[in-house]
Formats: structure tokens, sequence, C-alpha cells
């Protein structure tokens, strides 16, 4: 069964390929989501009537667009823009699959930005990332790789994650809450990256606090103001 909202997508998808229509259909799929509003519209070209979208669907699974393209094609330099440096941090750097989604993840949680974690989550359970490992990034407070070892909120993090992934929070805890990151905090995560990662990592986490800022300020989806799920 599916529920409301995608039932009403798969029936208009279903009558659209009835009638022959498979770019209406197309763009019937693009517009998923479309129920929950952003504070502007949601621009969804049809396939082949418009190049920047066209270029977004080669990058997105399947080649439907997301509610965040959606967004972003009110501004189609921007949006052109952002696929291209979405899809080096996304598909083409060299930093473990499982710590680019932490990093984006931890982002998220840090910014109370329950749209940019709801697109990750799964991404980030294919990469490999386990559900302890998710309740960890959502429930350890900032900065808690740095506080008290003997306290809950470091035990909570060093028992959970390795010493690679929890030095990954620790920097993006840093990165995103202080700019400013501690020498000590940079050569932890620097022990098990290469300086070309490390360029990597702080423009992953550069990138994603500039995606939550535009998803929550746009309220993508209306979840500007809902919180971000404890994974279970």
């Amino acid at each position: 069964m599916y529920p409301a909202p995608q039932a009403a997508i798969a029936l208009r998808l279903l009558i659209c390929l009835a009638l022959g229509t498979f770019a209406l259909a197309l763009s019937v799929l693009d517009a998923r989501d479309n129920d929950l509003p952003a504070r502007v519209p949601y621009v969804f070209p049809e396939p082949g009537t418009d190049a920047v979208a066209d270029s977004i669907r080669a990058r997105r699974e399947g080649g439907i667009l997301l509610d965040l393209d959606g967004a972003l094609l009110n501004a189609p330099l921007i949006a052109q823009s952002w696929n291209a440096i979405a899809g080096v941090i996304r598909d083409n750097n060299t930093i473990p699959a499982n710590m680019r989604e932490l990093l984006i993840l931890r982002t998220a949680v840090l910014n109370d930005a329950a749209y940019q974690w709801g697109e990750h989550e799964s991404v980030g359970r294919a990469a490999g990332l386990t559900t302890s490992h998710l309740r960890t990034l959502r429930l350890a407070p900032p900065f808690a790789g740095l506080g008290d070892p003997s306290s809950s909120a470091a035990r909570l993090l060093n028992s959970t994650l390795s010493p690679q992934l929890a030095a990954a929070v620790d920097f993006a805890d840093w990165s995103t809450g202080a700019v400013r990151i501690p020498q000590g905090v940079y050569d932890r995560l620097h022990a098990h990256l290469s300086n070309e990662q490390m360029v990597e990592a702080i423009s992953t986490v550069g990138f994603y606090n500039f995606v939550s800022r535009f998803v929550v300020g746009l309220d993508l989806d209306s979840k500007a103001n809902v919180p971000v799920p404890i994974p279970s």
C-alpha cells in the first residue's frame, strides 16, 4: 500500500502511461512530495525541455528530480553550478563513502535540517552506517569528542564509532559550529586521510552547511521546524 501522497502520484502516473504520454509521466514522477510546499514554487520542466533540469536528472538516481532541485530551478544558473559541485562531492571524491555520509548527516543534525537528513539517511545506510552509528550522530551533543572522556556523551561517541568516524564527527562539529578547527581536531582526522582527502572533507562539510541553510531557509517540504528524526 502507498501512503496517500504517493498513491495519488502513482495514480496520475498510471493515467499518463495509459494515455501514452511518457514525458508527462516522467514529469509527474519529478513532482514527488509536491503536496509539501516550500517558500518558493517547485519548478519541474518536462524532460527534454530544459538543459539544466536534464543535467540534474542525469545525476539523480532513476532520473527523478528532488524537491530540492525544483526549488533550485527557480534560479537556473545557481541550479547548474550547484549540480556541478554536488556531483564532485557526492560522486567523485576519495574519502570513504561512510565517512562522507557521516559528515553530511552530522551537518544536518547540527543545523536542524530534517529535509537533508531525510534525503541522506538511506544513502548513509547503503554506505555502511548502521542504526547504532546513525543514533550516535543524531544524539551526541556538539563537541562531545573533546569533553570529559568519562562523560556519557564521549562514551557514546567512542563506543559506537571507529576512531576514523569519531574523528570525522569532531571535525564536522568544529567546522560547522565554530568555523575555526583546532589543530588537534584537524590532526586527528588527518591521521586517517591524505591532504587531498582533507580538502574533500572540509569541502563536504562546507557544501552541506550551504545545503542546510538552503533547505531550512526556504522551508523545503515544510520541514524547517520539523525535528531531525531519531533512527530506529
